[in-house]
């Protein structure tokens, strides 16, 4: 579609086209979130239904696998089935004050203080930057660790991926 705009009265009447499409699409745009609510409305009961089940099922495995740690898992954290992949596997490190009591703006008050501490705040916003200490965190001591209120943590969660084709092949399109 070529449009050629030659006097004030054709600029005029294309701005108006352009502004008619703009409105038809924001009416269409809302008729679409509205349908896609509704069918979000009618699937949520099911949706939370096979959630639950999940959840019963993942943590009766979690439980036996917790209980026979030693048995199931001998040299692996994990295991594979023809279906799934299962077994322990730790988080990503992250970054938490040392206790309950030290708040994030004492750690910045003690990073802002200490003569290494500046590297790890953010500005303008002043705020504690979590990814350079996480990135610098094999070089920092435990007594630069003590000094800014810090520590680094990693959880260990249980976990169950079902194999690419197990989707494809076990179960049937809703």
């Amino acid at each position: 579609m070529k449009l050629k705009i030659t006097s004030p009265e054709s600029l005029e009447s294309v701005i108006a086209d352009a502004v008619r499409q703009r409105i038809l699409l924001t009416k269409l745009k809302a008729a679409l979130d509205s349908e896609i609510a509704q069918v979000s409305k009618l699937r949520q009961p099911r949706i939370t239904e096979v959630n639950d089940q999940i959840a019963a099922l993942e943590a009766e495995v979690q439980a036996y696998c917790t209980a026979n740690r030693a048995a199931l898992f001998p040299e692996k954290k994990s295991r594979e089935t023809n279906l799934a992949e299962f077994g322990f596997e730790t988080t990503p490190p992250r970054v938490e004050t040392a206790n309950k009591k030290i708040k994030w703006k004492d750690v910045l008050s003690r990073l802002l203080r200490l003569s290494w501490g500046a590297a790890y705040t953010r500005n303008p916003e002043s705020t504690v930057d979590k990814q350079a200490l996480l990135a610098d965190r094999s070089t920092l001591t435990p007594e630069q660790l003590q000094a800014a209120g810090i520590q680094f943590c990693q959880d260990e969660q249980f976990f169950i991926r079902p194999k690419p084709a197990t989707a494809r092949d076990l179960v049937p399109n809703p």
